[in-house]
């Protein structure tokens, strides 16, 4: 991360060093002078190194992120009796199941409370989740045993609204998973081979949840970064949570974007890939905690408000049309409003992009690139990624380097309004059917900026399908 002139100039200093103290030596220079200078190049060099292994530590802890968590919890109704798996098998207790070819957790934890008890777990497979549901409410089965984001999507519906809020979980499992998306290196054509300019796209993932950032949960942000080092141009391309999609799994069910979530950042990129025909070579992920932490961390953004409003979730916070200097919840809350507009989701995804926009200007400050180390040292419990450390240092070493500004533009996708079904839930919901020549107009945009094309914001909304 350290500049090359920085580098360079440490390296002239240390080369001239032994050359001074040889000529202090000929010229008989006082020791106290000498013996002075000595601890004081000591104190540099010790000072230096211990930096270098903090930014080395700090980037070791937040880049090359290659697991998940999934928590695999044990459900039954809030007002039942029994308190621990190991009654409820006892009583001969009958647990649904989804009959998934993603639920080898489920398997492992079902194996587990077998290997732990005189007596096998009962169960019951379902198709759906909703199906499975129907049978818990209609005293069929006395509980189940799925992902703890499964009931993210069933709270989706609003006949579902806080479900969660009537069970009672008694065993809690926590599984890592080894992501399996690999980490791409960005195509030959897309860098020099000096590697000094670099073009690739990372997908910006919004989990919604709070505490562990690698927990596997629906993502309601999905953002895809176009970034060109050459053209030091930066596309977002936003993909609205409902965006009714193929899922990039066995039989390509159709379900909403969000839901691909559950089964793992990889399903989501997979996902993404498919839909635009472009490569997505890293990953950035941040739930609820991560993105009030890191925006307060860097003293709060100037975002940009298309409208007047107060949020509808937390009224505590209202925001005026224009530029508005929020701090970690605020811009939390700014992010996630979608009820106070008539475009909805749509809109949302456009103030998910306005805090992105100003998250980036705030890092790429010279104030906050030449304290890096320290501020993402602050921040290294605050997101995942799957960028090697070399990968990002070098990018950080060019923007110092080089500095500059940024061309930051933005494209959303959109679709029409209806009710579909959806393979997570089993069961039809709200959904948004892609207007598809939005997203070639996307796919578009994200080869003009990796092809070193200069493309401006007026250019991107004169030239957008109208719908």
């Amino acid at each position: 991360m350290f500049p090359q002139r920085y580098i360079v100039m440490g390296g002239i200093i240390l080369g001239l060093l032994p050359i001074c103290f040889i000529a202090m030596q000929l010229r008989k220079v006082s020791g106290i002078i000498a013996s002075i200078l000595s601890i004081l190049v000591c104190c540099v060099v010790c000072y230096g190194m211990v930096k270098v292994n903090q930014a080395n530590k700090m980037l070791d802890e937040v880049t090359g992120s290659k697991t998940e968590i999934e928590i695999v919890n044990v459900y039954v109704a809030k007002d039942d009796p029994v308190d621990s798996i190991n009654q409820a098998v006892e009583k001969g207790y009958i647990f649904g199941i989804i009959a998934d070819n993603d639920n080898e957790n489920v398997q492992k934890t079902i194996k587990d409370i077998n290997n732990n008890n005189s007596a096998d777990v009962i169960t019951e497979e379902f198709k759906s989740f909703k199906e499975l549901i129907v049978s818990f409410e209609g005293g069929n089965i006395q509980g189940f045993i799925v992902n703890s984001g499964m009931l993210g999507v069933l709270e989706g519906d609003e006949n579902y609204k806080d479900y969660s809020s009537k069970l009672k979980i008694i065993l809690e499992k926590k599984i890592e998973t080894v992501v399996k998306t690999e980490t791409k290196k960005p195509k030959t054509d897309r860098q020099t081979n000096d590697g000094t300019y670099q073009r690739f796209c990372a997908y910006l993932s919004g989990i919604d949840t709070y505490g562990e950032v690698t927990l596997k949960s629906r993502s309601d942000v999905n953002v895809i970064a176009v970034i060109n080092t050459k053209t030091h141009t930066v596309l977002l391309l936003s993909t609205p949570r409902d965006y009714y999609v193929p899922l990039a799994k066995d039989g390509e069910p159709l379900d909403k974007l969000t839901h691909a979530g559950i089964y793992g950042i990889d399903m989501s990129m997979s996902t993404l890939e498919n839909l635009y025909n472009i490569d997505i070579d890293y990953y950035f992920r941040v739930n609820f905690t991560g993105f009030v932490d890191i925006i307060d961390t860097i003293g709060g953004v100037d975002v940009e408000s298309d409208y007047t409003f107060t949020s509808q979730l937390n009224s505590n916070y209202s925001y005026v049309q224009g530029t508005n200097h929020l701090y970690g919840e605020a811009a939390l809350f700014f992010a996630r409003e979608r009820y106070s507009f008539t475009e909805g989701d749509r809109q949302r995804g456009r103030n998910q992009m306005a805090v992105i926009r100003a998250v980036m200007n705030k890092l790429l400050s010279s104030e906050l690139l030449n304290n890096f180390s320290e501020v993402m040292s602050q921040m290294k419990d605050c997101f995942q990624t799957n960028m090697e450390k070399e990968e990002l240092g070098t990018l950080i070493q060019g923007q110092i380097d080089n500095g500059g500004g940024w061309n930051i533009i933005q494209y959303s996708v959109n679709g029409s309004d209806t009710m579909d079904y959806c393979y997570s839930l089993g069961d039809n919901a709200y959904v948004m059917p892609p207007y598809y020549d939005t997203v070639e107009y996307a796919t578009e945009l994200a080869n003009k900026v990796l092809n070193d094309e200069e493309i401006t914001q007026e250019y991107i909304d004169s030239n957008a399908p109208v719908h």
